[in-house]
């Protein structure tokens, strides 16, 4: 049986979806992006949203190099990050869907 190398763009889904702290053998791995689910989307929040994306993609996944991370909020919250492929040198832009704006509205 061989082991499938998973693409960097499912890789940082992956670590994003994951809350920090829930693997029991990797308590590194993750994010804390699930801190801020049912808050109202502010100011404060974007930082936070931000801050965490970048945090747990630096931490977690080697092959990448994250350049920027924004918000974009409306109908939707998508987080946008541009990154470069360590080894390649290539600049991406991967768009993670967070789904609806203010869970609490």
């Amino acid at each position: 049986m061989t082991v499938r190398e998973i693409s960097t763009e499912e890789s940082i889904g992956r670590i994003l979806a994951t809350p920090l702290g829930s693997r029991v053998m990797q308590p590194e791995y993750g994010s804390r992006l699930f801190e801020l689910i049912d808050k109202a989307v502010t100011d404060e929040w974007v930082l936070l949203a931000c801050d965490y994306t970048y945090e747990a993609i630096e931490t977690n996944e080697s092959r990448v190099s994250v350049k920027n991370v924004s918000i974009k909020t409306g109908e939707s919250v998508a987080i946008n990050i541009e990154y470069v492929e360590v080894t390649t040198g290539e600049s991406k832009t991967l768009s993670v869907d967070l789904g609806g704006e203010d869970a609490t509205a």
